[in-house]
């Protein structure tokens, strides 16, 4: 999936944003990410994960953050690792 990085209010903070539209069934990805064994929490609106000592939040609307972010190409080596992961959550539009 192509996306962009964007900073976000937090410095430490960055954003992965598709570049196409795109909505994910989140108890879907939750099934997936819990079964790579990643621990995460749903909250329906979001899906957060703890990765790598980051806070990696996960939208319905396929926008991912992570915190703290010591760079745009760390954040994307993630969102990538992520949205690979995910695709299969992806809803049909």
């Amino acid at each position: 999936m192509k996306f962009k990085i964007v900073g976000i209010c937090s410095v430490e903070a960055l954003s992965a944003i598709p570049k196409e539209s795109v909505r994910f069934d989140l108890d879907r990805a939750s099934e997936i990410l819990e079964a790579a064994g990643h621990d995460l929490e749903n909250l329906s609106v979001m899906v957060t994960i703890q990765y790598d000592g980051r806070e990696v939040t996960i939208y319905r609307n396929g926008r991912i953050t992570i915190y703290p972010a010591d760079s745009k190409d760390i954040a994307a080596d993630i969102a990538e690792k992520f949205y690979d992961m995910i695709e299969k959550a992806r809803e049909i539009r």
